[in-house]
């Protein structure tokens, strides 16, 4: 099976008050938020998809109406048990992939075997090189271009996404008292540990790079930047996004490409399962040789226009983590959450819990 999912994001704006953290957002219009055309923005995304082998049913993406950044739509009445979508793992980044690279796949390798992480870290770097070197014209590129690379996307686009690896460190003290604090500190000082080791190990294959495709000097010597601020983007992705795989025991971070886009719901509206494809042949993906697939059904009967919802954490995980790992805190949780910042710190806190 797996488990956990890509969460909710900040509201941009806090309307009022922190009760419209609420989601979903039962006053929120859905319908607006389908069309029946695909959107130019998604189009190499879906295009991708349907190379690698994706099924897609009556979905549709968009701005998501009940947090920022991507949702997921029914684009017609939808019946309970009716598929979804079903993504084979050969579309899915994970394990198989970072040890696989041709260029640092036994380095990358040398950290799972240590354990302690190392499988994250590892992830964490595939994605990073990948962006970097190839960007939206690689293997993966429509996928990746999806991911929230930067802290510095606009409003309106669809990559936002708030975390605690983008805050300012006088943000980060502001929880200082709560149960995140501890969490959001150990949490970016991890990142920047693994950003050390991944510049070690893919640092030389990224200045390559950039000198092949004829970057100037100024940028090759910038490389370990550029590295830095891609493995914080890649740790978000993977928070936020990641589901556990688990198999026989064994447990694998992946990233699925269209799940993940699902935003979070107390009480979701989907369900999703791993399946054997035995047709499948070998590739990227799952380990394995990609023989399996995720598919992703109606929990309920859904409505035209209606956002699909996912749940994160079957209601297991308490407000705190669910600030410093999913970027935001469900609506079940945010009076507890608040009542454990101190009064002179919540005017400090980033623009998604500024309150009064």
């Amino acid at each position: 099976k797996i488990k956990n999912g890509r969460p909710l994001k900040f509201r941009r704006m806090l309307l009022q008050t922190l009760a419209l953290l609420q989601l979903p957002l039962a006053a929120v219009s859905l319908a607006v938020s389908t069309a029946a055309a695909t959107d130019p923005r998604h189009a190499p995304l879906l295009s991708w998809l349907e190379r690698w082998g994706t099924e897609l049913g009556p979905v549709t993406l968009g701005k998501s109406s009940v947090g920022a950044g991507y949702g997921a739509f029914a684009s017609r009445d939808v019946t309970e048990g009716e598929l979804l979508f079903s993504v084979p793992s050969t579309a899915c980044v994970g394990l198989y992939d970072a040890c696989g690279d041709a260029d640092v796949g036994e380095a990358l390798a040398r950290l799972v075997v240590k354990g302690q992480g190392g499988a994250t870290v590892a992830l964490a770097g595939l994605l990073a090189k990948e962006w970097l070197c190839a960007g939206e014209s690689g293997p993966r590129g429509p996928y990746l271009a999806m991911l929230p690379w930067d802290a510095a996307w606009p409003p309106e686009a669809e990559q936002e996404q708030e975390h605690c690896l983008w805050w300012s460190e006088a943000q980060v003290d502001a929880l200082e008292g709560s149960p995140a604090y501890s969490d959001a500190v150990g949490i970016r000082d991890e990142v920047a540990l693994a950003a050390k080791v991944i510049k070690s190990l893919i640092g030389a294959s990224v200045r390559r790079v950039y000198k092949e495709r004829g970057e100037p000097p100024w940028a090759v010597w910038r490389a370990d930047d550029d590295i830095e601020r891609a493995v914080r983007g890649a740790f978000v992705s993977i928070l936020t996004r990641s589901f556990t795989q688990e198999d026989g025991g064994d447990e694998e971070k992946r990233l699925v490409p269209l799940l993940d886009m699902l935003q979070h719901a107390a009480e979701p509206n989907v369900r999703h399962v791993q399946v054997s494809d035995g047709a499948a042949e070998g590739g990227g993906g799952a380990e394995g040789g990609g023989r399996q697939r995720v598919v992703v059904t109606a929990r309920r009967p859904i409505a035209a226009g209606e956002e699909l919802l996912n749940s994160y954490d079957g209601g297991e995980l308490e407000p705190a983590t669910f600030l410093t790992r999913f970027g935001f805190v469900p609506g079940r949780g945010v009076g507890e959450f608040v009542d454990s910042i101190r009064e002179q710190d919540k005017g400090r806190l980033p623009f998604g819990f500024r309150i009064g």
